[in-house]
């Protein structure tokens, strides 16, 4: 599946509840580690997205952002290691930096459908040293 990257400026966290979907449609917000090195230009597809854990929030900063529907169960982490990859792939294209290694998967309600996002932090031009 092809995805479309766009980059985002997060003013505010994105937080999930305890007792539920929140009021902006969050069901669940997950924390996982890429294990690609920074030269490392064929890396395995596992490598893209690995030790999954549950998260609290999204905190502000600017993002390489990807979304899409969230397909049958027992598909999700495939589709989302894809995406992971466009992700890392379109950083390599813009040369950009990732702030961490660091990339959170958000699952949420909209317009009646259920979608996910990847968000991977990258560094502003005054970051980058």
């Amino acid at each position: 599946m092809k995805y479309t990257v766009h980059t985002l400026e997060l003013h505010r966290p994105i937080t999930t509840t305890e007792t539920g979907e929140s009021s902006d449609g969050t069901i669940a917000i997950w924390e996982y580690n890429s294990l690609v090195q920074k030269n490392d230009l064929e890396p395995q597809l596992d490598a893209h997205l690995a030790q999954g854990v549950p998260a609290q929030s999204i905190e502000p900063g600017y993002y390489l952002f990807v979304q899409g529907l969230m397909p049958e169960s027992g598909l999700e982490e495939t589709m989302w290691k894809n995406a992971a990859q466009a992700l890392w792939l379109e950083a390599l294209w813009r040369g950009s930096s990732f702030k961490n290694d660091k990339i959170r998967v958000r699952i949420l309600s909209e317009d009646s459908k259920r979608v996910f996002q990847l968000f991977r932090e990258i560094k502003t031009m005054d970051q980058i040293s």
